[in-house]
């Protein structure tokens, strides 16, 4: 799954392909990971000076002694980088990006990653890189990682969270009565707007895919600022189709035949991935589009089908965790030859993510209660 998503999503990222690999001294592949060499034309999800920063506001940081000031500064040392070139290791769609062989210990995991990440210094500097980054590792899921780049003296950050929705009911109205009395009365009613409207849910496979559903992408991309044009992403869709095939699973959301909006998840196993939608935002918001088509028909399904949980990846936390997810930190390891001391001073933007996140958590630790 993650060579045929490389192979489909590589792209995106708009970057140089930089991949790494290392071999044991029998020539087996002992570890691998994607990277690209990004500067300004790349995704902004892989440019350090967009993502590291993308989602604190001055209000944020008021709590810090300083703390408005320090982000003005950070801001002004990101941008005023000399290539505006990083080397930054992940994998498109904000995942990370770091696969072992099976038959390492935990020990041979560090020894290889630390290799790795020499390597990878070496390659930055060969390509003149201001930045070296290892992006949206979700947090203790990688020991190896953590260990190598924290004793190499990377800055360890939380730049976003997954937000990740376990699937722990033998029913959707387990699942329904897991809320207060007043949020369950929220879901019910936005559930039947959405059926007296007349609006229908059926999942496909990415056939589906295509400019009908191309254009609706580019109205939610739009929205938030993203660069794209329909040739391009109709070019995406067919890389998908090739390479991902059954593996992608979209859920399309029609009117009266018209398509008003979709929501595509990657079959992993157990676990489902939400990945890229699209909305038509023309059409009037009291039929709740966003919550029946990203979470309570998905969700129904992956109850009757045995799936584990489903992660619904960075943005709009307080929504999502209002209808059940919890956040997991993403992290970045940052590393930056341009700037040996900025790495450090990015530290206040973990602390004020651990608290945002912490915040948001507990408010909605009862599923929406509040």
């Amino acid at each position: 799954m993650g060579y045929d998503w490389l192979r489909a999503r590589s792209a995106t990222i708009h970057g140089e392909p930089c991949f790494l690999g290392i071999s044991d001294q029998t020539g087996n592949a002992v570890l691998g990971m994607p990277g690209y060499i990004t500067d300004d034309s790349s995704h902004p999800g892989y440019r350090p000076a967009e993502f590291l920063l993308d989602e604190l506001q001055d209000e944020d940081v008021e709590a810090q002694p300083g703390g408005q000031a320090v982000l003005a500064d950070l801001r002004r040392r990101l941008a005023s980088l000399n290539s505006g070139r990083s080397l930054v290791f992940g994998a498109p769609g904000r995942m990370g990006g770091v696969g072992y062989s099976a038959r390492l210990s935990p020990a041979a995991r560090v020894e290889a990653m630390n290799f790795a990440a020499a390597e990878a210094e070496k390659r930055a500097a060969d390509a003149s890189a201001d930045m070296i980054c290892w992006v949206y590792a979700l947090e203790g899921a990688d020991y190896a990682l953590d260990r190598a780049l924290r004793t190499r003296g990377y800055a360890r950050i939380s730049v976003g969270a997954d937000c990740h929705l376990p699937i722990e009911w033998a029913s959707f109205d387990d699942y329904l009565h897991s809320f207060s009395a007043k949020r369950r009365w929220s879901i019910v009613r936005e559930r039947r707007k959405f059926a007296e409207a007349g609006v229908m849910i059926e999942r496909h496979g990415p056939e589906v895919l295509g400019p009908e559903l191309a254009a609706l992408e580019l109205q939610w991309r739009h929205k938030y600022g993203r660069k794209a044009d329909l040739i391009e992403t109709v070019s995406d869709y067919r890389e998908l189709q090739e390479n991902v095939g059954d593996a992608l699973s979209v859920f399309v959301a029609r009117q009266h035949g018209r398509a008003l909006g979709f929501m595509t998840f990657i079959n992993d196993g157990p676990v489902w991935w939400a990945r890229f939608p699209g909305f038509d935002y023309s059409m009037t918001p009291q039929i709740y589009l966003y919550f029946n088509l990203l979470f309570y028909h998905p969700i129904e399904l992956a109850i009757s089908e045995g799936i584990s949980s489903i992660s619904y990846s960075m943005g709009s936390y307080e929504t999502k965790c209002s209808r059940g997810c919890r956040p997991r930190h993403f992290l970045a390891y940052v590393r930056t030859p341009g700037d040996p001391s900025l790495a450090a001073d990015l530290e206040l933007v973990d602390r004020v993510q651990r608290r945002r996140f912490d915040r948001i958590d507990q408010k909605y630790a009862g599923h929406g209660k509040g």
